[in-house]
């Protein structure tokens, strides 16, 4: 999470934590617009083989996808900044949710119907989302001698986990609009997130233009420049070496500038931006392509099974508070946040259901 920052007002390099959840957002969309570019390349070769290509339904616009591409910007901007504030683990187990807020809306908008066993597995994901929250609100003992590790420094854990919820009922509107629009007009899962892409870049870059020109919160200003205060290895009687220097490119409540040289200057930034674009390309198409062959709640069940992986990497490298107290009640949240997910998708068939 440490990155190196050079800023033309002095031409030195800051070492400090990269903090840019809208400029994470452009790269993002970068990886979803370049399914755009891979359909029709798709288009071009059935073509030259004879045979016909996948074309959406007659009466299909691209202006169509706007909505879901604005609920996935407004998503993964909170998701970002709600990772930010909390541990992955509990992001990635909160974010279970969205089959609740999927199925609710897929009930109003598809007329889809509940069995018992919907019921039951829904009861056990909002179960499993309250022991995970307080996991993360209440006080346990031992918790000052985990302080040490890197990600028990979470800065709000808390509201990290608001946030993190409120983005996946946004989520599940997305899912719902796609899967109508999908089943609707038979539109290739390539052509869905090229578009999806292309509207939310364009949105993604006009809204950090916009926050460009907003200050920053002042807790965060100062968050970072007691980082810098407190790094043993800044120069201390290099003249240009100073906070008055670094608050200019703080004051912002976002500057893709700054994230971009953060970016330029750091090899496991570039790693991870690349593999970021790549990744959320491959993850969306897969995605879209499962509500297009199934449903959008089968594949917000697909997406919730990997909180096992990411937990336990984060565990494993030290990502994660260990406080034994506090992992069993993340443990008892997972758990029956699985269950739920499986009963409610009739994986798991429970007694009287």
């Amino acid at each position: 999470r440490e990155a190196v920052v050079s800023t033309q007002s002095t031409g030195r390099s800051f070492q400090r934590e990269f903090y840019h959840p809208f400029f994470q957002s452009i790269l993002m969309f970068i990886g979803e617009s370049g399914c755009l570019v891979v359909y029709h390349i798709s288009v071009c070769l059935a073509q030259r083989r004879g045979e016909e290509p996948l074309r959406a339904g007659e009466g299909f616009k691209p202006y169509f996808l706007l909505i879901p591409a604005l609920c996935d910007l407004t998503a993964t901007s909170m998701l970002y900044l709600g990772l930010s504030l909390t541990y992955a683990s509990v992001a990635q187990m909160m974010r279970g949710a969205v089959i609740i807020f999927t199925g609710l809306l897929a009930r109003v908008a598809l007329k889809q119907r509940f069995q018992r066993h919907n019921v039951l597995g829904m009861f056990l994901i909002v179960i499993g989302l309250i022991y995970v929250g307080l996991s993360q609100t209440l006080p346990f003992p031992g918790d000052a001698e985990d302080s040490s590790s890197a990600q028990s420094n979470a800065r709000s854990p808390a509201l990290g986990s608001i946030m993190i919820l409120a983005a996946q009922l946004i989520v599940a509107v997305q899912m719902i609009t796609e899967q109508k629009f999908i089943s609707q007009y038979d539109v290739p899962p390539l052509q869905v997130v090229g578009w999806e892409g292309t509207w939310g870049l364009i949105a993604s870059l006009i809204l950090n233009l916009v926050f460009f020109f907003i200050p920053q919160f002042k807790s965060q200003v100062d968050s970072v420049i007691n980082d810098f205060n407190a790094d043993a290895h800044v120069n201390r009687t290099d003249p240009l070496c100073n906070v008055d220097k670094l608050k200019p490119v703080l004051d912002h409540l976002e500057n893709p500038i700054d994230g971009l040289l953060q970016v330029v200057h750091s090899k496991e930034l570039i790693l991870a931006s690349v593999g970021l674009i790549v990744s959320i390309a491959v993850f969306n198409w897969s995605g879209v392509s499962v509500t297009s062959y199934l449903n959008a709640t089968t594949r917000m069940i697909i997406d919730s099974l990997r909180t096992i992986l990411v937990w336990g990497f984060g565990l494993c490298v030290g990502w994660e508070n260990k406080n034994p107290r506090r992992i069993g009640y993340e443990l008892a949240g997972f758990v029956l946040l699985l269950m739920g997910t499986f009963i409610y998708k009739d994986i798991i068939i429970a007694p009287a259901c």
